[in-house]
C-alpha cells in the first residue's frame, strides 16, 4: 500500500511540484493551502508524513506552519507524525526553531530538489 504524504503549502507552484514529484515516486499525495485546512486534512487523510511550509496566511487562528507544528505536537494522535518543514526562510535560526518545536527535519526551499525531497521523506517512511 502506498505511503500517504500531506503537503501543506500556500503556494500553488510548490503544491503541484510536490504532487508531481511524489506521485511519480509512488506516494499518495494530498494538499492543503493553509495551516487550518492542513490540520483538518491530517485528521481526514491520516498521512504517514507531512511536509509543512512555514509562512502561510492566517486562517481560523492558526498563524503559520510553526503554529500548526505546535498543535500537532500537542495532539496525542499526531505527536509522532513525521513533519518535514520546507521553507523559503533559510536562516539557521529558522531551522533551529522548527526543530525545537518538534519538526523531524527542515529543508530550505533554496536547497530543495526532487531527489533531496524524496530522500528526506524516505528516511521517515521505511516499511
Amino acid at each position: 500500500m502506498p505511503k500517504k504524504v500531506l503537503c501543506i503549502d500556500d503556494d500553488p507552484f510548490y503544491a503541484s511540484l510536490y504532487r508531481e514529484i511524489l506521485s511519480r515516486r509512488g506516494f499518495t499525495v494530498e494538499h492543503a493551502f493553509d495551516a487550518a485546512s492542513g490540520f483538518d486534512a491530517v485528521k481526514k487523510f491520516k498521512p504517514d508524513l507531512v511536509t509543512l511550509d512555514v509562512m502561510m496566511p492566517e486562517k481560523k487562528g492558526m498563524l503559520d506552519g510553526y503554529g500548526l507544528l505546535e498543535v500537532l505536537r500537542e495532539t496525542v494522535d499526531y505527536k509522532e507524525l513525521p513533519v518535514i518543514m520546507i521553507s523559503a526562510l533559510g536562516e539557521e535560526s529558522d531551522a533551529k526553531r522548527a526543530m525545537e518545536l518538534g519538526a523531524s527535519s527542515y529543508i530550505p526551499k533554496q536547497k530543495l530538489s526532487p531527489d533531496s525531497l524524496v530522500e528526506e521523506i524516505s528516511k521517515y517512511l521505511k516499511d
